[in-house]
Parts: C-alpha cells; sequence; structure tokens
C-alpha cells in the first residue's frame, strides 16, 4: 500500500505557466499596493516575529519556530498566533482556555498542537485576521510581551517587526514558480520584504555550501543576513501501548507514514537505520480516516514491524474519532530539531532574536 505525492509532469507545468505568471502579477500587485500605502498595514501593540516562505509548504516552519520560542522564553513571555490551516473551527481560538482532553488538530490545527504539547504553559491562539488575533491574544495573557507568528509573510495588513523567510535547500524559491505551475505563492522578488532568509533541510556538508553564489541566486541585499540549518531527528519515540512493549533496539522493519510537505529527507535518514518496507505518503495536513489507519492494521507483517511517523502527523491521529484504531498501533514518532550549519550564523541569529524585544 503506497500513496504518492502528485508531482505536475513538465509538460503540465509548462502550459500552466501562464496562469502562474499572472498569479504572481497580482500577488506582486497587491504587495506594492501596500508598500505605496493604498492598502493599510500596521504594527501590533507589541513585538512581532513572523516565520514564513514564498512557498506552498514543505520548508520547515514549525521546527523553526519551535527554535525561535525557545530562545524567547529565555528573557521574555512569548505567546504565539496561527491561522492554524486545517482546522474545522472558525475566528479565534484561545488553546490555553480549553481543556486538553478537548484539543484537537481539528479545533486549532496540527502545527498549532504540536506546539501546545512542547510548550504546554505559553500562550497561544489561532486567528486568521492576525492584526485581531494579536489583540485578543494579549487580551488573554496580558503579560505577553512578543508573538510569534506561524506563516504571516503574507498577510501584509501587519507590519511584523522581524520578517524570516524559510526556503528549501533541496527545491529554493529561485527554482520555482508561481502557482499553479510550482510552489510559490508569490514571484522571488518578494523576498525583498524579510529581514532574513534561512535555506532549510540542508543536506550538504557545510564545506559545499558557498553562502555568496546562494545570496545572488537568491537575490539577497546587503542588509538581509543569510543562514544554513539541517534537521537533525532524535531517537524514536514510542507513543502507544503496543509501541511501548517494543524495545527500539529490536526494530529492523518501519512502515512509514506522512502527511507532510516534503518527506525525502525523513525517507533518507530512516533508510540508514531501518528497512522501510514501504511509504504511505498523504498531501500536506492530510486528515486522517478510520478506514485509513484500519488498514495499517493489515500491512503490519511481521512481529516486530512498527509504525513511524512525524510529530504533526501523530497530532492529527489524536482525533477523537481516530482513538480506537490508533491505540492498538504500534506508533513511533521522529521528533525534529534545527541545527545551524555554521556556528557564527547561529550566534548571528540568537542575537537577532534576543535583541529585537
Amino acid at each position: 500500500m503506497s500513496v504518492k505525492r502528485i508531482h505536475i509532469p513538465r509538460r503540465i507545468r509548462r502550459l500552466l505557466k501562464p496562469l502562474g505568471w499572472l498569479f504572481g502579477q497580482i500577488a506582486r500587485l497587491r504587495r506594492w499596493c501596500y508598500h505605496r500605502h493604498l492598502f493599510r498595514s500596521q504594527r501590533a501593540e507589541v513585538p512581532t516575529i513572523c516565520v514564513g516562505n514564498l512557498a506552498v509548504g514543505g520548508t520547515g516552519k514549525t521546527p523553526h519556530v519551535e527554535y525561535v520560542i525557545s530562545l524567547l522564553q529565555k528573557d521574555h513571555h512569548p505567546a504565539l498566533l496561527s491561522r492554524g490551516y486545517g482546522r474545522q473551527s472558525k475566528g479565534y481560538v484561545f488553546a490555553n482556555h480549553i481543556p486538553d482532553p478537548q484539543l484537537s488538530a481539528t479545533l486549532i490545527g496540527d502545527e498549532p498542537l504540536l506546539l501546545h504539547t512542547v510548550y504546554p504553559d505559553m500562550p497561544l491562539a489561532v486567528d486568521g485576521d492576525r492584526l485581531e488575533g494579536i489583540q485578543r491574544l494579549c487580551q488573554d495573557a496580558p503579560a505577553t510581551d512578543v508573538v510569534v507568528l506561524d506563516d504571516a509573510y503574507q498577510h501584509l495588513s501587519l507590519r511584523a517587526d522581524l520578517n524570516i523567510v524559510l526556503t528549501e535547500f533541496s527545491w529554493p524559491y529561485f527554482l520555482d514558480y508561481p502557482m499553479p505551475a510550482g510552489r510559490l505563492r508569490e514571484f522571488p522578488s518578494a523576498v525583498c520584504d524579510a529581514e532574513m532568509v534561512i535555506v532549510t533541510k540542508t543536506t550538504a556538508p557545510a564545506e559545499d555550501i558557498h553562502p555568496e553564489e546562494w545570496r545572488t541566486r537568491l537575490g539577497l541585499q546587503p542588509s538581509q543576513p543569510l543562514f544554513f540549518t539541517s534537521y537533525q531527528y532524535q531517537k524514536p519515540i514510542p507513543v502507544t501501548k503496543p509501541a511501548q512493549q517494543i524495545a527500539i533496539d529490536a526494530i529492523q522493519e518501519i512502515l512509514l507514514v506522512t502527511g507532510i510537505g516534503h518527506s525525502q529527507p525523513l525517507v533518507d535518514y530512516l533508510s540508514e537505520h531501518y528497512t522501510v518496507v514501504d511509504h504511505v505518503e498523504y498531501p500536506d495536513h492530510h486528515r486522517y480516516t478510520s478506514s485509513e489507519l484500519h488498514l495499517l492494521h493489515e500491512h503490519l507483517s511481521q512481529p516486530n514491524q512498527v509504525i513511524m511517523t512525524t510529530e504533526k502527523d501523530w497530532m492529527r491521529m489524536q482525533d477523537e474519532v481516530l482513538k480506537k484504531n490508533v491505540s492498538s498501533l504500534p506508533i513511533f514518532i521522529i521528533p525534529i530539531s534545527v541545527q545551524f550549519l555554521f556556528e557564527e550564523e547561529r550566534l548571528l541569529f540568537n542575537q537577532i532574536i534576543q535583541n529585537l524585544c
């Protein structure tokens, strides 16, 4: 059983390029109108840090948001605001006012739910209207002195104090094109409004990275710092009772289940340590069904075969209607952390974040 991502054939992409050009021009005109103050843009009442991108998904926003929050928590009282992509609720939702058993990806989205799990005491809210969301979030959590925004780079009515744009090492925005011919929400020139750019999921060794060449291709100005990060995968964690009965050292064969933007780095990592008997791959933010999880039972053929998935996928498997199917599966999650390739870049990034407030 294998569900693969849909890739647009090159011939189809060429046919879609005129639509992509039109989409990009509309986005460019919209940003120009904000630059010329034809549309209103304003700052929030507290400092804001936006972690966003030009592409649709797959650049690693969540672990970078975690990194920023961990820095801020040392000396500040940060809060997180997200739109809560994929949720079924509407308007503003303050996660900290809802009992944990009632929280779900359906209510606040998989990424906010994951961040709430990691930082349960941090104020966290979801709202499509970022300005109103920040205002209500600060009312619910008056001690908040900085708000981290997940995926708000295109929300131009809010003028963030620091815009961080992420782009993926294997498919940077200068190789991409606006939708529907590519994955971009805007032309690459939209990076002009970013205070910094991070190339994420870097797989090449540091000695093979030439930052100046990347700066040129990314179209960065001298005032825009460039950083390179990679994923550091942690030891698998058993999250169900059947998984807790299996020794990690005894695992040899795994079934990988993902519904994320770009799973290939995870596939490559796990293939170095286990035999990946199959990869069930769904689109980003996929909402799992009982029948899909039931099929996973049938797919496990050996006693020590297990299911491995991401933290975000595990959040989406926590819906009440799925718990019966999920609880009987041997599921492990793979935590992810961010690591800077160059120590001087890590120090500079940390300084910028800590000096903002």
